[in-house]
């Protein structure tokens, strides 16, 4: 059975969906969905679509990002796992295909080998500087506007598993970094070591460490600051199943509860699950409105790991101007 699932959601097997391999020409539909079940907790949904291209490394996306220019025009920026990154304008609260982008930015790690496996990023609204995450290599880098880019293992993720290490990154809005493992670093399956950098992750060589609690099985995929200062981490706990299931939840969090050696948690807001959320969501992403009340959209992207199982979807769910959704 294992076995089976790991075929069915691998990337480049037999399952492989059909699509075209000019790389030249890609041509991005973003189609509107009803689908709307599956949130049990303090959020809804506002939005379903599915994403599709021309192009044979399409999909896998495993981070997103809110961008923003200085004209005030938004949008998201997903990364995928291969390395490629997919910019989506939000015209009008919706997201739009017209001007999105599907590019290739790996850095080549060394002569032979291209830096793959990116799982989370973070974005400096203000320079345009772009951070990533790479699990196999535990690195994180940064791209720079004008194409300059810089790597740096951390001391403190050498020992995080090579399939299961930084899944999760967030920039808070102080310029301090979030960084999650998604293994546990013991047999309780809830504890995940975490780094806080109180700077760049790329230049600081001293994080605190902590850990990180979550409900049984389900482990940190990726997370997004909000106004406050306070974070949502999107969850994920695999289904075994053939093919392969999932179900996510939403945490809200205070990085101010974070201590050296401590264990931070935070308030599961929402379980996501049935046929809609059963992809294996792993990109969160916090985008203001425009009224600048605290009020936003919270937009999750779905991993399909090249699979013809598997959809790349994207979610709007509803931020109230409060950070209680309850109130």
């Amino acid at each position: 059975m294992i076995a089976a699932i790991a075929l069915a959601a691998a990337p480049g097997t037999f399952v492989r969906t059909n699509i075209d391999p000019d790389p030249q020409n890609v041509a991005i539909t973003i189609t509107p969905l009803s689908e709307r079940d599956g949130v049990h907790g303090q959020l809804s949904v506002s939005g379903v679509w599915e994403i599709a291209a021309t192009h044979p490394f399409f999909g896998g996306f495993s981070a997103l990002v809110e961008v923003a220019n200085p004209a005030g025009d938004t949008g998201l920026l997903a990364g995928s796992d291969r390395g490629w990154s997919l910019d989506i304008p939000i015209l009008d609260g919706e997201p739009s295909a017209a001007n999105a982008q599907f590019v290739n930015f790996t850095r080549r790690r060394d002569a032979f080998m291209p830096m793959v496996d990116l799982e989370a990023m973070a974005h400096d609204p203000l320079t345009g500087t772009l951070w990533s995450s790479y699990e196999g290599y535990n690195v994180i880098q940064r791209d720079e506007v004008d194409g300059s880019t810089k790597q740096r293992a951390p001391a403190e993720m050498r020992g995080w598993s090579a399939n299961s290490g930084p899944e999760a990154m967030v920039r808070l809005q102080d310029g301090s970094f979030i960084v999650m493992a998604e293994a546990p670093d013991d047999t309780s399956g809830r504890n995940r070591p975490a780094l806080l950098f109180a700077s760049d992750p790329v230049e600081e060589l001293n994080p605190v460490q902590f850990l990180i609690s979550t409900p049984p099985k389900f482990s940190p995929v990726d997370a997004t600051a909000l106004p406050d200062g306070s974070v949502l981490i999107l969850l994920r706990r695999v289904q075994i199943d053939v093919p392969a299931a999932f179900d996510a939840a939403i945490m809200h969090a205070d990085p101010r509860d974070i201590e050296p050696g401590g264990l931070w948690t935070g308030e599961v807001i929402a379980n996501l699950d049935g046929p809609l959320f059963g992809e294996n969501f792993e990109g969160i992403a916090y985008v203001p409105n425009a009224a600048s009340d605290g009020s936003g959209a919270i937009y999750l992207i779905s991993d399909d790991n090249l699979s013809m199982f598997q959809r790349s979807l994207l979610v709007r769910l509803d931020w109230p101007a409060t950070t209680d959704p309850s109130q």
